[in-house]
């Protein structure tokens, strides 16, 4: 997905639309971004390429004891940041292609010049599933969302199950592979990678440094 804006512009942001530790750094990530004078550029991926190629087990197959404690811990972050999340969702697993598509294609018509919002789409389908366990494969339920941040639900729904939007998500998560990426979500500023919402601390003293 090509961009005009240089890098030292903008934070590249890779992740899963169903990442709950995406969902809990979201809205500190677009803060920063503002505040530094950033534009986030979404990276829609599927980590069922990423973590088995970065050696991690895939999540299905991880260990109730191993669910157990992320569980846990995303109740403390939750806690601790004061951001409502549900650990186990019902609709925790399901189809990708819907909701990463949108984001996808959404950030095309935003570098192309649509004037929606894709921070505010990508949030409110992570805050969809997280906050309030809404099946976000429905477009009964993404619809809104997409009308919420400035697009053409139809339209855009249109798009992110067409070849492209598929195709660029294929692509993020091959790039995340080839720059060895392991995880959601990672953020890249002025080409340094940082993984997971705890690392945004970093990030933003990245920021604070080359601003």
């Amino acid at each position: 997905m090509p961009d005009a804006a240089s890098p030292e512009q903008t934070i590249e942001y890779f992740y899963s639309i169903r990442s709950s530790y995406t969902y809990l750094g979201a809205q500190r990530l677009y803060a920063l971004a503002r505040d530094h004078g950033r534009r986030v550029l979404h990276r829609p991926a599927l980590l069922s390429i990423v973590v088995p190629a970065a050696g991690g087990v895939p999540f299905e197959d991880r260990s109730p004891v191993w669910w157990r404690s992320q569980e846990k811990d995303m109740e403390r972050w939750g806690e601790y940041l004061d951001i409502p999340i549900i650990p186990d969702p019902v609709h925790h697993y399901g189809a990708m292609e819907l909701p990463s598509g949108l984001v996808a294609a959404a950030q095309r018509l935003v570098e192309e010049g649509s004037d929606g919002d894709v921070n505010l789409l990508s949030f409110e389908i992570l805050a969809a599933l997280w906050r309030d366990d809404r099946d976000i494969c429905d477009p009964a339920v993404t619809d809104p969302l997409c009308a919420k941040a400035g697009f053409d639900a139809a339209a855009l729904r249109e798009l992110a199950l067409g070849d492209a939007a598929q195709a660029q998500v294929k692509a993020n998560s091959e790039e995340m592979v080839a720059k060895g990426y392991i995880g959601a979500p990672t953020y890249v500023v002025d080409g340094e990678a940082y993984y997971g919402q705890d690392r945004l601390i970093f990030v933003e003293r990245q920021l604070r440094e080359h601003t």
